[in-house]
């Protein structure tokens, strides 16, 4: 099976736009039902999905150049793909957002950040977000790397609460972070970080 999947999807490994290729990749999702992916293409600022078996790909979002303007992404990274709303969550990294796209639209709607491209520190703003997570209740967690922290956002609100971290400041002790990239979270909810300029990963326990 390891095989398979290095010979359907791997062995091109030449970076460009055409549907063939990719340019430095960073986010995949996948739908179970269907076993369609769906691939962050970075520096293409597009979504590519791909067929099972397939090695070319059909633009889904995106493609039109970087840019803040709701039918562009801006470097793409996070994504996910949710079967009951038929959307794609992307974290979109240059424009400063958390947005969805529903497949077969085109322009996507805001779910945390900035809608024009702004950077920020407040409660309502991010600064180059680069993952994040949904809770059984849909709460969603935001690494806002830049910003050195995590956000946490109640369904349908755009007022973030920082739950981890400090905002604006990097540390390697317990309760600071320094560029927080990814995140996940266990079966019990812990949530493990990927603390990218402190070289580890921290657990943090669920209260």
């Amino acid at each position: 099976m390891i095989k398979n999947l290095i010979h359907n999807y791997i062995i091109l490994g030449t970076n460009g736009s055409a549907n063939n290729q990719l340019t430095n990749p960073r986010g995949v999702t996948r739908d179970d039902s269907t076993g369609i992916l769906f691939v962050a293409d970075t520096d293409n600022h597009r979504i590519m999905k791909y067929e099972v078996g397939s090695l070319n790909g059909i633009l889904v979002a995106g493609g039109q150049g970087p840019g803040a303007n709701m039918t562009q992404l801006y470097s793409p990274r996070g994504i996910c793909y949710d079967s009951f709303s038929n959307s794609l969550f992307i974290t979109n990294y240059g424009a400063n957002n958390i947005i969805r796209w529903k497949l077969g639209d085109t322009q996507w709607t805001l779910i945390a950040g900035s809608i024009n491209g702004v950077t920020g520190s407040t409660s309502t703003t991010l600064r180059f977000p680069t993952d994040f997570m949904f809770d059984i209740l849909g709460n969603m967690y935001v690494a806002d790397s830049h910003n050195h922290r995590i956000q946490f956002f109640l369904p349908n609100q755009f007022n973030g609460t920082t739950i981890l971290g400090i905002t604006g400041i990097s540390g390697s002790n317990n309760s600071l972070l320094n560029f927080p990239f990814s995140i996940v979270f266990d079966s019990q909810l812990n949530m493990y970080v990927a603390d990218v300029d402190n070289h580890r990963v921290q657990k943090f326990i669920r209260y």
